[in-house]
């Protein structure tokens, strides 16, 4: 088994452009930029960032065009990583790391932080498209723009100011109509989740669009004083769901973590007992669907694969995991020290839940399911409890769909296998839905392949008709690495650009095309 400490180092920048050396052939039609995000900078002089997600974020990116192909990386110019180059050390609470006093503010400064934290905008989890602009984000209050050419930071962008949020969704997504939606949570006057819409802005003006972002609906949180941790949610063409999860964060405890010498995860709390709950919002109407939708048992999740209606249920795909511990196996001493244990991995599991009709009384006791599927809901009481289906094998993250069928019925989801040490380790993933086949892309034990992009092909007639982008990191010295081009259809390796300079590993990215 190859170690895995070398996808855990600190990266360097990379600002004039590397031309790449290109095996195989690019399609034509490929023409744009592979824009990639995630922690990149973990050492800080002497002092060691504790968690992965605690790593200052860096930007980096394949340029394609005409067949040739250049890479280039930055750092991503927040306060938080500006800060803790000039002092040494992070001023800001991170996940896994507390902050520490900033020698640059007054006693003053100091007491009115404790009062009202400063939060990070280490935003090095999401990078997304607003109307014109690509914005970069974490799970607190703020976003920052960036320049796509030069991957240079501009403006930062503080959704309290905004919609009144202090932590939000590092996730966003923009339906068929042209609207996004995001979730942000606030604080002050008891925890509450709030669905965020920015309407399209006629001028095209991410700026105009974002003066126009308003709250959609508010959902109290099932705790008085904490609130469900969140990465994602699910949409389908009709509704929004947000699934509330057992991993408690204590309000209180996070208002005083500066002051308290405490990071994020120690405000954190694992409830098993609890039922994850699933709220079912009308996009249209904002109203909040009369029904509670419970899991039988709990889980933890990241990210949603997909949700669609059909035949007035609404399915909703996650990748789940029975706890929450894939969050403490991230802490850097283990990473660094090549601990990655086989417990508890990643794995799709679809939920359906049925929607309500014209008389909403359920039968109790029975399959309320009608869908050719091995998930169940049933009516206990008043809940409608929940048992989801596995949709294949685990072992595997940071799900991807077609952007053609977002919100759609779907057939076919790609994933990474990373360094998980199951079946899929060091492998790329194709989830066929339908008859629970699974594709593999692997290349050795010593290349660790992230996150996928599919891109469409021209006039693509099927689902799966295009390419998947996706850059694999060699932990061998002196070996390249590389992005990779697969046949999304017969999930074969196509071309692929290597570079002698390190690619980081990374979280989420996107890909442009050429305007």
């Amino acid at each position: 088994m190859a170690d895995i400490s070398a996808l855990f180092t600190s990266t360097e920048e990379q600002i004039s452009p590397v031309d790449a050396a290109v095996t195989g052939r690019f399609p034509e039609w490929l023409q744009g930029s592979f824009l990639r995000l995630g922690p990149g900078k973990f050492d800080i002089g002497d002092f060691v960032m504790n968690h992965w997600f605690d790593g200052y974020a860096v930007l980096y990116k394949f340029d394609i065009q005409k067949g040739k192909v250049t890479f280039t990386k930055r750092f991503l110019q927040s306060d938080a990583y500006k800060k803790a180059v000039a002092v040494g050390r992070p001023v800001f609470t991170e996940f896994g790391t507390k902050s520490y006093p900033d020698p640059c503010k007054n006693l003053f400064s100091r007491m009115m932080s404790s009062l009202i934290p400063d939060l990070t905008d280490n935003d090095a989890i999401n990078v997304f498209t607003l109307e014109d602009a690509v914005y970069v984000a974490t799970e607190s209050n703020y976003l920052r723009r960036i320049e796509v050419e030069s991957l240079a930071t501009r403006e930062k962008v503080d959704m309290t100011k905004l919609v009144g949020v202090n932590l939000a969704s590092s996730h966003t997504y923009q339906d068929s109509q042209g609207s996004y939606y995001s979730m942000g949570t606030s604080l002050m006057s008891g925890p509450k989740y709030h669905i965020i819409r920015t309407p399209a802005a006629a001028s095209g003006k991410a700026q105009d669009a974002l003066s126009k972002a308003a709250v959609l609906v508010t959902i109290p949180s099932s705790w008085k004083t904490s609130m469900s941790y969140y990465h994602s949610f699910g949409m389908s063409e009709n509704y929004i769901v947000f699934i509330e999860q057992p991993l408690i964060i204590n309000s209180m405890k996070l208002v005083t973590a500066q002051v308290k010498g405490r990071c994020m995860r120690d405000c954190m709390t694992w409830s098993p007992e609890e039922q994850n709950k699933f709220y079912v919002v009308d996009k249209w109407s904002g109203q909040v669907l009369p029904i509670k939708y419970k899991s039988k048992k709990a889980f933890f999740l990241f990210h949603h694969i997909n949700t669609y209606e059909e035949a007035g249920q609404l399915v909703v795909d996650v990748v789940a995991f029975d706890s929450p511990d894939i969050i403490d196996k991230l802490f850097l001493k283990k990473l660094r020290n090549n601990e990655m244990d086989a417990k508890d991995p990643g794995c799709g599991r679809r939920f359906v839940l049925p929607l309500p009709r014209e008389k909403p009384d359920f039968p109790s006791g029975v399959n309320l399911v009608t869908l050719k599927t091995k998930a169940t809901a049933k009516k206990v009481g008043d809940i409608i409890e929940l048992m989801p289906q596995s949709l294949s094998e685990p072992g595997y993250e940071l799900p991807t769909i077609s952007r053609n069928i977002f919100g759609k019925k779907y057939r076919y989801y790609y994933c990474a296998g990373m360094y998980d040490p199951g079946p899929f380790r060091n492998s790329l993933i194709k989830v066929d839905v339908e008859t629970g086949d699974v594709k593999t892309w692997r290349e050795n034990e010593h290349t660790y392949p992230g996150e996928v992009q599919f891109v469409p092909c021209p006039g693509s007639a099927s689902e799966d008709d295009g390419i998947l982008l996706a850059t694999v990191t060699d932990v061998r010295k002196g070996e390249p690495d590389f992005l990779l081009v697969l046949d999304a259809k017969s999930f074969t390796e196509v071309a692929r650009a290597e570079v002698t300079v390190h690619i980081p590993n990374v979280i989420h990215g996107l890909f442009l095309p050429s305007s």
